[in-house]
């Protein structure tokens, strides 16, 4: 190895990230579990090789100085090389399967997760699927420490993230109902809702806004029989009968088969949409070209 780069190490720059991410070494040495001494102490090294002074302190804190900020904008393109070629050694491993972790919405139906990713199930070499359910907030900082692999999500993320969004699906929305309900609230609809249980997702998302907003552009005022943050938790009260419920209509079929729920009316203008969310890599995982793959998508 050139003498050079022997100044460069891969641990001590993703020290020096975790640092900048938890806002101190303290922060940063519990993120990594690990004694706070072990963090300051390599950050020093990588200082001392360098020749460059890459942290100063604030009040009781630490920052990156303008080299510390230089350095780790080159290092984390490194430390994201370095996390995709492992990836993709372990995607090529014939010892054992590949893992696949990925982050799913709160309001992204389960069925709609089953369906996606399916694809991936029937790969020759099928990966060990790990699935995650957290809001999109939490998610996408995952997403971008690389702690998942891909997310699933009802939105696309920010363009700053430097992320890479991929269309997989978009449906009509309907609502469903146990059968008494759906042959109640079938007839005259979508006025037969006015006064209608139903389980919605929970105040302040962008799907409960899209639905009030629906409603109200027609005059029409339901009765909150419930709020929920996990479409498959809506689900599973909507088929005891406590309330219509809105799904995709992409997953009818399924609804109708696992619940036994029936359509009860289409809410024209509104569409859902799903999105594979993945970083920018070299070499895409061989789950995310299976995903694509089966729906057209190159």
């Amino acid at each position: 190895m050139p003498p050079n780069l022997r100044r460069l190490d891969l641990t001590q720059l993703d020290y020096l990230r975790h640092i900048e991410r938890a806002g101190g070494v303290s922060a940063a040495a519990k993120a990594l579990n690990i004694a706070p001494q072990t963090v300051s102490g390599q950050v020093q090294v990588l200082e001392q090789r360098l020749g460059y002074q890459l942290l100063e302190r604030v009040g009781r804190g630490v920052r990156l100085t303008d080299a510390g900020r230089l350095v780790l904008e080159y290092g984390e393109e490194m430390l994201t090389q370095g996390e995709d070629l492992l990836q993709a050694l372990e995607s090529t491993d014939s010892r054992g399967p590949a893992r696949f972790a990925v982050g799913i919405g709160e309001l992204v139906p389960k069925l709609v997760v089953r369906r996606i990713l399916q694809p991936m199930m029937e790969m020759p070499q099928v990966p060990l699927l790990v699935c995650r359910e957290d809001s999109e907030d939490v998610l996408m900082d995952e997403l971008v420490a690389r702690r998942l692999d891909a997310l699933i999500l009802s939105s696309a993320a920010p363009p700053d993230l430097g992320l890479e969004n991929t269309l997989l699906a978009k449906s009509d929305v309907s609502a469903y109902g146990a059968t008494e309900l759906a042959q109640k609230y079938r007839p005259g609809f979508p006025q037969s809702l006015q006064g209608a249980p139903m389980l919605l997702p929970v105040q302040g998302v962008e799907a409960r806004r899209l639905v009030d907003a629906w409603f109200a552009s027609r005059g029409l005022v339901p009765r909150v029989a419930g709020e929920f943050d996990d479409a498959a938790l809506r689900e599973v009260f909507g088929a005891s009968g406590t309330g219509l419920f809105l799904a995709p209509s992409l997953v009818a079929h399924e609804l109708k088969a696992l619940y036994g729920v029936e359509h009860v009316g289409l809410f024209d203008d509104l569409v859902a949409r799903y999105f594979l969310i993945t970083p920018n890599r070299k070499r895409p995982l061989p789950a995310e070209v299976a995903i694509r793959a089966a729906l057209g998508i190159q």
